[in-house]
């Protein structure tokens, strides 16, 4: 795969901070997170050392607030092999040319593209996102053209991005749990004749795991309701994100993975109490379906 290399810097982590200091002022750039191999994996904009603190975000302990799993595990996974990450100053802006940032930051995830649009990237949204404060007709015409992403329901976009960062799927598996509490019924096995896992019942698990920090093993536990914190930095609807979202797994996705023996019930009084545990054969169905090394790159293996 050919990536542009016109850029103003590469580097490691000591590189690229006195590459920083070196910039003016108040200057804001648009820069990729790379893999030890040059592959690249996250797009973003900052100023000041703004593209240093996704590695030490990722590597804290507790869940940090307001950040991106899927693009916290593939730098911890990075991290734990004794790698390091490569960072790419793409091109530098003043503070008047912000806008100018944000439409580089978008042009460059879509040269790069995202896992859901079949690239390398985690970001979780196109681009031209913390638009609050610029050019409203650009905040709505990028709304407009995120299929899938109701720009009305910020929890829901907050779940539905999170969860296209894993691949598609028709039927979103993960809900928001203010709204769909009064439809939660005690998860138990699906009536339907169902005999293979598909990808949505892997995107199920997968989404849980990440988003907990648990890894897909044998004897695993994954809550059946979990807390997701939006990504700031990822978010492209003119309305604000949510401060968190509490999402859960809806009835039909739990009955599915219980049916196909994915998963073990763990009963609770309340359904959004519930748990699963995975069993062997769930691990290898997950493993099948979405390959060790795209699951080795998310940190759930």
């Amino acid at each position: 795969m050919g990536f542009d290399l016109s850029h103003a810097f590469e580097g490691n982590s000591a590189m690229t901070r006195l590459f920083l200091r070196g910039l003016p002022s108040g200057a804001y750039y648009t820069y990729v997170l790379l893999r030890p191999d040059g592959v690249p994996f996250y797009v973003g904009k900052g100023r000041g050392n703004r593209v240093l603190q996704h590695e030490l975000e990722a590597m804290r302990q507790s869940n940090l607030k307001r950040t991106n799993p899927h693009k916290c595990n593939t730098i911890r996974s990075i991290v734990s092999r004794g790698e390091q990450l490569r960072y790419r100053i793409d091109r530098i802006y003043t503070d008047a040319d912000q806008l100018a940032c944000l439409e580089r930051e978008a042009a460059l995830i879509g040269q790069f593209r995202r896992r859901c649009d079949g690239g390398t990237l985690t970001n979780l949204a196109s681009g031209l996102g913390n638009l609050f404060g610029a050019d409203p007709e650009s905040a709505e015409r990028h709304a407009a053209t995120l299929s899938g992403i109701p720009k009305d329901d910020p929890e829901r976009a907050a779940l539905n991005l999170y969860l296209r960062t894993f691949g598609a799927v028709d039927s979103v598996p993960i809900k928001p749990l203010s709204s769909y509490r009064a439809r939660l019924v005690p998860a138990m096995p699906s009536s339907k004749g169902l005999r293979n896992p598909t990808m949505r019942n892997a995107l199920t698990i997968i989404a849980v795991a990440a988003a907990v920090g648990v890894l897909i093993e044998p004897g695993a536990t994954l809550p059946r309701s979990f807390t997701l914190f939006p990504d700031v930095e990822d978010w492209p609807l003119p309305l604000p994100p949510p401060e968190e979202v509490g999402a859960v797994i809806e009835n039909g996705a739990a009955s599915d993975i219980l049916k196909l023996g994915l998963v073990s019930l763990i009963p609770a009084p309340h359904p959004e109490q519930e748990a699963f545990q995975l069993r062997e054969w769930g691990c290898g169905a997950v493993i099948a379906l979405i390959g060790r090394s795209r699951l080795s790159d998310l940190g759930v293996v």
